[in-house]
């Protein structure tokens, strides 16, 4: 993937010649500085870790080659020795590479502010540079990024940064869960004016803004939908900005918000909106299994498995499915979409493999499912066995009949007997640490085959990082009741297609009701945010990929989401037409994608009745929803007339259903009489036109 390049191939510069520009460098973080990864990242760096079988350092590597990059300086102090040898063993250290890489261990760096500090006092940098962390996926051009960076520089002296943000919604999965942030830009979103961190535990505390602020900028942009992709453009000023405070750790919570913080410092923060392109960190579980899904659906390209970043040898199916060269398949296996196999490893007859991820040299027994399951090298899986979202680490071996429920994960060489039921929040591993085991947080379980083998309990993480550890829905937190995986931004009350609080997905629940869920609260809570309509047709058209679903599920979904907002924004003094209306024209383009045909209008007008069956004033707001489609052409007479007369029908409707129907029964009569008149007058023109014949 990387262009190729001769290092030390530039000319001599001659005494006319302009002196050369700076190499343009990039600083790679590879510590996570959290543990939110363990058991697994006691034996090997997050860096490392596969993400679609390939290390995931690799995608953060192509993606600075890609963007011209010719020199890299690699921070790292965790499993270091793991790290020097793998660069010193790739590609990246080959004559041809398009960059010098430099891996410097530093057993004193233990955040982001303490690499910082190193790299003031090491005197490495001396221009702006391009700052990462290790587990990056990018696929955006960084050349038109520097180039407005550079731009700012010479316009504003004070510019020390540039970061880079992607605006998604706060539900979507390439969020970390519980870890939000308001962004306050100028009224043009280009310079950061305000950072503030939003913890979980501190939602409903009041702000505290700087006083100036508003004075000097009476228009400001508050915006809690950016997605921070951890890539910066940054100035060579700013490390000895850390030097000069030795107590700021983290570069947002520390470092971006006391420098737009204190106007002693004068210095400006911009931003770079990312209008297209992919770009996303793995911060947690969650986020590693969203970029996996993202990946393997090529929305990553050109990173995708069948490009073969690591010598590899993987080809593209339809469905979404990459198989290497010598993977042995039972006639009766079957592979669903969204799956990765590597070479060498066999499946057993009747095995189920949907959505999940092998790695090599792999035994899959017989009579297998494997559900969005992580599966990483030589790994054995015995006969029966049933596994959902989990990770299960290399040479792990799971015995006959287990079952491993989504969000567990088994670390590198665990033996788990046969039989045995992993639940949602096991951790199992070999390793521990000599605090760990000090403190009694692991518990000894022996097996037939594993002397060691130990059950890893969650360490002092703080209550965020706890929060993000999980693999998103399909992590079961002990205290249900504060993790919900309903949307937060429902109501309390009785919403289609919600089960109660409390209930996390199982795996009985059919695609059809987990994309209807899904696409429900991620368009309602749109709607609520305000969210322009570009956001939500990028997240349904996602959502319905990702699960494969048909434009009826999506019409089912909207219906629900619409009717649900409009009815919570009608207070006893609003007026109904004023707000479907305004609802409806925000929408108009997402309205459009899913209407086609006759029978596609008369489905959508049949979902909404359905979804306003037992609402006070349902017939009004029927009425006034289908006189607004209607007039916006997103439903004509033949639709309209269709869902009508054939639509649920009177044998299948409900009482609530019928009161629905009825408080629109002068509107359909009207078209019914417009429908009338035109069929006159077409009759007459017809008539005219044969007496002139």
């Amino acid at each position: 993937m990387a262009p190729t390049s001769k290092r030390g191939s530039a000319k001599k510069t001659g005494v006319l010649e302009e002196a050369p520009e700076a190499l343009l460098q990039a600083v790679i973080i590879a510590d996570s500085f959290n543990r939110r990864f363990r058991p697994i990242t006691l034996e090997k760096p997050r860096c490392l870790l596969p993400l679609a079988n390939t290390p995931i350092i690799e995608y953060t590597l192509e993606f600075l080659a890609l963007g011209g990059v010719e020199e890299i300086l690699l921070y790292c102090h965790a499993h270091h020795d793991q790290i020097t040898e793998y660069i010193r063993e790739s590609k990246w250290s080959k004559d041809s590479s398009p960059f010098q890489i430099r891996v410097i261990y530093s057993p004193s760096i233990m955040s982001v502010g303490d690499v910082m500090r190193e790299l003031d006092q090491s005197r490495l940098i001396k221009e702006d540079f391009i700052l990462v962390s290790g587990d990056i996926v990018s696929n955006i051009p960084l050349q038109g990024i520097l180039k407005e960076h550079k731009a700012r520089r010479l316009a504003d002296k004070n510019c020390i940064m540039t970061s880079v943000l992607r605006e998604i919604s706060p539900r979507h999965d390439s969020r970390p869960r519980g870890e939000n942030a308001l962004f306050i830009l100028d009224q043009n979103r280009e310079r950061i004016l305000h950072y503030e961190y939003l913890k979980q535990s501190d939602s409903e505390s009041p702000m505290l803004l700087p006083r100036e602020l508003g004075k000097a900028f009476p228009t400001m942009s508050f915006q809690e939908n950016f997605l921070d992709c951890c890539i910066d453009i940054v100035s060579f000023e700013v490390p000895p900005l850390f030097t000069e405070n030795f107590d700021w750790q983290h570069s947002r919570k520390d470092f971006l918000h006391g420098i737009l913080m204190d106007e002693l410092y004068g210095k400006t923060v911009y931003a770079h909106i990312l209008k297209s392109g992919y770009a996303g960190r793995i911060q947690s579980l969650q986020t590693y299994d969203a970029i996996l899904h993202d990946i393997t659906r090529k929305w990553t390209h050109p990173f995708s498995p069948d490009t073969n970043l690591n010598q590899q040898t993987y080809k593209y199916t339809r469905g979404h499915i990459y198989k290497e060269s010598k993977v042995i398949l039972a006639q009766s296996a079957v592979i669903k979409d969204n799956s990765i196999i590597g070479s060498g490893t066999s499946v057993g007859d009747k095995t189920i493999i949907s959505g999940a991820t092998i790695g090599r040299n792999c035994i899959i027994g017989k009579n297998v499912e494997l559900h969005s399951t992580i599966v990483w090298d030589n790994v054995v899986i015995g006969d029966n066995c049933s596994l959902g979202n989990c990770i299960i680490a290399n040479e792990a071996h799971i015995g006959d009949g287990c079952t491993v429920e989504s969000g567990a994960i088994i670390s590198f060489g665990v033996t788990i007997e046969k039989g045995t039921d992993i639940p949602t929040t096991a951790r199992y591993t070999k390793m521990s640490t000599k605090k760990e085991k000090e403190s009694g947080r692991f518990t000894q379980v022996v097996h037939s085959k594993t002397k060691s083998l130990i059950e890893y309990e969650d360490s002092e993480d703080d209550e965020d990082e706890q929060r993000e550890a999980s693999m998103g829905g399909l992590y079961a937190p002990e205290d249900e009741s504060d993790y919900s995986d309903i949307s937060d931004f429902e109501d309390d009350d009785e919403i289609p297609g919600k089960r109660k609080k409390g209930h996390a997905r199982t795996s009985s629940e059919s695609e059809a009701d987990s994309f209807f869920r899904e696409a429900y609260n991620s368009l309602l809570g749109a709607l609520k945010q305000s969210h322009s309509v570009d956001i939500m047709i990028l997240e349904l058209n996602g959502l319905r990929m990702s699960a494969n679903a048909e434009f009826s599920e999506v019409r089912r979904a909207t219906a629900a989401a619409v009717i649900s907002y409009i009815v919570s924004k009608i207070t006893s003094n609003e007026n109904t037409s004023k707000v479907v209306d305004a609802t409806v024209e925000k929408l108009l383009p997402l309205f459009n994608r899913m209407i086609f045909e006759v029978n596609d209008q008369a489905e959508l007008l049949g979902y909404i009745q359905r979804e306003l069956a037992g609402k006070e004033r349902g017939g009004t707001l029927m009425q006034a929803i289908g006189m607004k489609l209607y007039n916006e052409d997103l439903c004509d007479d033949e639709g309209l007339l269709k869902w009508w007369n054939e639509g649920n029908g009177p044998q299948g409707e409900t009482p609530e259903m019928t009161k629905v129907r009825d408080g629109a029964k002068a509107f359909v009569k009207w078209v019914e009489e417009q429908d009338e008149d035109e069929d006159s007058e077409e009759e007459e023109e017809s008539e005219e036109e044969e007496d002139d014949e």
